[in-house]
Order: C-alpha cells, then structure tokens, then sequence
C-alpha cells in the first residue's frame, strides 16, 4: 500500500489538523512541503488533485481529498482504532459535525483579523467586532463543559483550538481570548489532551515566530 501523501504548509493552520489527528490515531503521513501556494498549486498536475488549489491536500492510494476537516473526518473513520474522535452515533456524531461547521466561520473571521496584520496592514473595525463576537459565542458553547461535542475530547475541539492558536501570541489586535474564561481553561485542557498535539503546536509556534520576526 502507498503511504498517504500529505501536501503541506508548515504555517498552514488546516495543514496543522490534519498532522495533530494524524499523529493521535497512528497514522504516518509522507509530508510534501509546497513552498509557493499560490504558485505550485496551479500547476495542471495539481488543479486535478485539488480544483481549488488550496492546501492541505491528502492524498490517499489515488484518492485525492481537500479541506482540513473532511480530512480529519475521513482519516478518524477508516484508520483510527475506535470512534471517539468522531462518533458513528449520529446523536452524537451530529453535535460534532455542528462545531466543525462553526469552526469554518471561525477560522475566516480569525484569518480576516491575522492577516493584515502579518502583512503589516490594520484589521477592518468590522472585522475584529465579528472575531470577538466569534470568542463570546464560543464561551458560551463551553459554559458548564470540558469539550465542545460531548463528554470527551473530539477533532471539533482539536480544530476549533487550532484556528485560535495564533491569538497565544498576545498580539494587539483587538482580538483577546483571556476575556473568555472557559475558552481559556478549554484551550489548556485541548492542549494537555494529547502528546501530539503539544508537539505540532510546538512546531506551528516556532515557524510563526519566525514569520513574526520577519
């Protein structure tokens, strides 16, 4: 059997969920770094892996599949060696596949915050509003709970703790997440979840120091 072929990023926040879940259920991946992605992923060889020339990008004995939590979702359903992470129980499966559909709106409002101010331009006033908003709801969701989707940890809480892991930084957007208490303590406990997921976020942390040095 071929081994799963991961394109990648290094600074790539999907790119990192698909390593942490990977890494938790014991699936080794073959990492292919796509230096330029705005380039390298337009190639005709790559527009017919992935038409939307986005990373990351799993590729799998000839199946070829984009978005970081339908990747999640489909490494946790063939390959992990029980279903916690993603339940079969559709009553319970369903409040997972919510949050994931809430991290998706969370991850672009982060990113329309973050990325001017990695290209050194100021946020839209509108745009760090709709972040903050993003944060409220989310210690909403975790007032009286451990995790977000049920009584253990699940991918909703590893990719939900990812798209936030730039805020960590302190960084003086506008955007705070230690005005949330439960986000606070439930980011601490993801963390604290799996060795994993401490070592990806140790990797994510050091690329992103040195784009912030940059």
């Amino acid at each position: 059997m071929a081994p799963l072929v991961l394109y990648n990023h290094p600074l790539s926040p999907p790119c990192r969920l698909v390593r942490v879940i990977a890494g938790i259920i014991g699936v080794d991946l073959k990492i292919e770094d796509v230096n330029d992605v705005y380039k390298d992923l337009k190639t005709p060889e790559m527009l017919k892996k992935n038409p939307q020339h986005t990373v990351p990008i799993l590729e799998d004995n000839g199946l070829y599949i984009s978005e970081s939590r339908a990747i999640a979702m489909y490494l946790v359903s063939k390959y992990a060696k029980d279903d916690s992470l993603y339940p079969k129980d559709i009553n319970k499966r369903v409040l997972v596949d919510q949050r994931l559909f809430f991290d998706q709106d969370l991850y672009h409002r982060m990113s329309n915050v973050l990325m001017p101010i990695f290209q050194g331009k100021q946020a839209e006033p509108s745009n760090i509003e709709k972040a903050n908003d993003s944060l409220e709801t989310l210690n909403r969701m975790l007032d009286g709970k451990q995790w977000l989707a049920g009584d253990r940890v699940t991918i909703a809480d590893y990719a939900v703790a990812n798209s936030l892991s730039a805020l960590e930084f302190r960084l003086n957007i506008g955007v705070d997440a230690t005005k949330q208490p439960n986000v606070m303590q439930w980011l601490s406990r993801v963390e604290n979840s799996h060795a994993k997921y401490g070592d990806v976020a140790k990797e994510y942390r050091e690329a992103l120091k040195k784009l912030m040095q940059k």
